[in-house]
């Protein structure tokens, strides 16, 4: 039992003494990560004052025409700077521009061609109504000229006519005799109806028609 306890005193004073140890072991690592970081941050500021006061002193040990000259360098890089930048702007620019003036003649093309299509298309219509009323009227003309024609005719027809009628003797018809029938004849004329001619003892013409009547051709009897 003693024995017992003793194992057991010594097992828990190890375990003390372990972790006093480990506890101890901690905060040594955490301060020299501590002094390291310390360390870097003094360095680098080191380092800064130190560029500061290079530059410092070399801004102090230039002279007023070193300085002029730093000076003039950083108007001449800020001015090509705006070169650079105003020369994009005006490339920019003109490009829009050039792009505007195609646009627009490409526009007025097109507008160009569509008044020359309406113009050609009135220009068609026109000269169709033209030739419509050209054609109308040569027709009237020609009608007209017709009907003056007939006109024209009709009286010459007429006026033939009325000589004809004027010209032809009255024909005179009789009942014929038997020597009617047996008077010479003549055979280089024929009568309306292809009857024969004879010709009477005075030299006058006749024929005999379908009545048995006796018909001059001529006022002298035969």
């Amino acid at each position: 039992m003693k024995k017992n306890l003793l194992m057991l005193c010594f097992a828990l004073g190890l375990l003390a003494t372990f972790n006093s140890i480990a506890q101890d072991t901690k905060p040594s690592k955490s301060k020299a990560k501590k002094e390291m970081s310390d360390a870097d941050a003094s360095a680098k500021a080191a380092a800064k004052a130190e560029k500061k006061a290079a530059k410092d002193a070399a801004k102090e040990g230039m002279t007023d025409a070193d300085k002029a000259a730093k000076a003039q360098a950083k108007a001449d890089k800020k001015a090509a700077k705006d070169a650079v930048k105003e020369a994009k702007a005006d490339a920019k620019g003109n490009a829009e521009a050039t792009t505007d003036a195609a646009k627009q003649a490409a526009m007025n093309e097109r507008m160009a061609k569509v008044r020359a299509a309406k113009d050609a298309k009135k220009d068609a219509k026109d000269a169709a109504d033209k030739g419509a009323v050209t054609a109308d009227a040569k027709m009237d003309k020609a009608a007209k000229k017709a009907d003056k024609a007939a006109d024209n005719a009709g009286l010459k027809d007429d006026k033939m006519s009325k000589t004809a009628k004027a010209s032809t003797p009255a024909v005179k018809e009789e009942k014929a005799t038997p020597a009617d029938y047996k008077a010479p004849v003549d055979a280089s004329k024929k009568g309306p109806n292809g009857e024969k001619v004879m010709t009477g003892p005075r030299g006058g013409k006749y024929y005999i028609n379908k009545n048995g009547n006796k018909t001059y051709l001529s006022s002298i009897k035969g």
